[in-house]
């Protein structure tokens, strides 16, 4: 639980504060337990430092942080990332990225390594049906005209291409998997990269909308050949000698 910083107060070790405005959206650590001062610390503006406040010590950290130690440790945490092609595209590109709708706007997840940006993003329609695959829906906004840019780029490569071809990838893990870099103090004794559901890759299928807004994406499994005759050609005795024969 955060609480907001107040003079002559006892806080304990781990305890989070927050100042009594913004700064950045930061949040503070207890390190050393004690009380607090008569005024307000000089809070740090950057993450990993530390703040003296009387005979209390603190080390700074992002609101995501607070966030993640907030959240129930088996809440999932949904993870993208979207690699491009560079015979379509015209990169190799791979972007990375969370929704993040329970964390700050400004931050980042880390797994295995790699930094998840946070992207405003809606993904539904991951569900298996009986008798057909998934055909997964992704709305990205499109607020900073990020999407819209990219789209712009990829077309002058491929007409009309519109990231078709694209291959979106879908990670899902628990809060406390997540690695020891997102906390403050860089310790989670449950961190485990393994701990994942099993990757969930799609391909771009066509882009269904585009708004000033948000643009929206219809995703296809790469063995979801709905509408395509397999094989593409007929598969006859003139071409395959061996149809219909047996060997012992």
């Amino acid at each position: 639980m955060t609480t907001v910083w107040s003079a002559s107060a006892s806080l304990s070790l781990g305890a989070i504060v927050a100042p009594t405005s913004a700064n950045n959206g930061l949040f503070f650590k207890v390190t050393t337990a004690g009380t607090t001062g008569s005024s307000e610390p000089n809070w740090a503006s950057v993450v990993g430092q530390t703040v003296y406040d009387n005979s209390v010590r603190y080390i700074s950290f992002s609101s995501t942080f607070a966030d993640l130690q907030s959240i129930n440790p088996s809440a999932i945490i949904e993870l993208f990332q979207l690699k491009l092609d560079s015979a379509l595209h015209g990169a190799n590109t791979t972007y990375y990225f969370h929704a993040g709708s329970n964390l700050d706007a400004n931050n980042k997840i880390k797994w295995k390594g790699v930094e998840y940006l946070r992207f405003p993003v809606e993904a539904t329609g991951f569900a298996f049906q009986k008798g057909q695959l998934p055909r997964p829906k992704l709305i990205v906004s499109n607020a900073t005209g990020l999407i819209s840019s990219i789209l712009l780029d990829v077309n002058q490569i491929t007409a009309g291409n519109d990231l078709t071809g694209a291959t979106v990838t879908r990670i899902r893990t628990l809060a406390k998997f997540i690695d020891a870099d997102n906390f403050a103090d860089g310790v989670n004794s449950t961190a485990d990269p393994s701990a994942e559901f099993p990757k969930e890759i799609y391909s771009i299928d066509r882009k269904s909308a585009e708004t000033r807004e948000t643009v929206e994406f219809e995703l296809a499994a790469p063995t979801d050949l709905a509408g395509v005759r397999i094989p593409k050609r007929q598969a006859t005795r003139s071409l395959f000698p061996a149809i219909g024969t047996f060997t012992q």
